[in-house]
């Protein structure tokens, strides 16, 4: 058997790791991974930060735990769960042919594209609710004035898009519009820190968006946080058309606070024992 040595290897990495992993699984319907091109796609470059992480020894341990084989440079995954891998992806076809060039990219641009079209949409039926609730049916009359007219100019215009009851005329306005809204009742969002943590990952999207519907790769990096800012989106309205209880924070100090501290300095690091292949 090889030898086995410890390595300082700290759980937040590792588990930044572990999302990566589980990353590029499903966005390329993959169960294999190439240690040498991890974090990358076709025709983008490999995120920085990546270039310090203990890629090597981090696949090493993963092997040791025999949650994957790893040979030379090729790591396969053989316990999906561990990385909380998604067991039913979404099956895609297509009625024209997909130019080869961009095949392989298609997958992470949908990922993209779906994780911001959730996250807006639930906002809008949020905030629909919501006006509808504390103004009435006529609750276009009490928005901010640059929403008023952004919803009179785009009437005038000749829409390719349904109006949606759920969205109502919400359905005319942009996300930096939503943001106004949100500011003009703080009371949809009470607690002052959470509201300005929406309006933060609001304005997130809101480039991310922009960068998308202009034909820009997104990193596989950049993927996670956009994962990651949609739903805490999600946590914060609470979901509202589902029925669920908008998002409250844990008072400070309180002893329901079951969250593991985080390591304060590079030096407070777990030892992971693996094997070397």
């Amino acid at each position: 058997m090889a030898a086995v040595r410890k390595l300082p290897l700290s759980k937040t990495l590792l588990t930044k790791i572990q999302q990566h992993v589980k990353l590029h699984c499903e966005v390329f319907s993959s169960d294999s991974v190439d240690l040498e091109t991890f974090g990358q796609i076709p025709g983008a470059n490999a995120p920085t930060y990546t270039a310090t992480w203990p890629i090597q020894e981090a696949f090493e341990y993963f092997h040791h735990l025999e949650v994957g084989r790893l040979t030379g440079t090729v790591f396969k995954v053989l316990i999906p769960d561990y990385f909380e891998i998604g067991s039913h992806q979404t099956s895609l076809s297509f009625s024209f042919t997909i130019d080869d060039r961009i095949r392989s990219e298609l997958p992470a641009m949908l990922d993209v594209y779906a994780q911001i079209y959730d996250a807006e949409s639930r906002l809008r039926f949020f905030l629909h609710q919501k006006l509808l609730t504390k103004y009435g049916a006529n609750f276009v009359l009490h928005l901010p004035k640059k929403v008023r007219d952004r919803i009179e100019f785009e009437k005038l215009r000749e829409r390719p898009y349904v109006i949606d009851p759920l969205r109502g005329e919400l359905a005319y306005v942009y996300l930096s519009d939503l943001k106004r809204i949100i500011d003009a009742n703080e009371e949809f969002v009470a607690d002052n820190q959470i509201r300005l943590v929406l309006l933060q990952k609001i304005e997130y999207l809101n480039s991310i968006r922009h960068l998308a519907s202009h034909n820009n790769l997104i990193l596989p990096s950049e993927i996670m946080h956009i994962r990651d800012h949609c739903e805490l989106i999600r946590l914060i309205i609470g979901t509202g058309t589902l029925g669920l209880t908008p998002f409250t924070p844990t008072p400070a100090g309180s002893i329901t606070d079951s969250r593991p501290a985080q390591p304060k300095t590079a030096a407070n690091t777990i030892e992971l024992e693996t094997e070397l292949v």
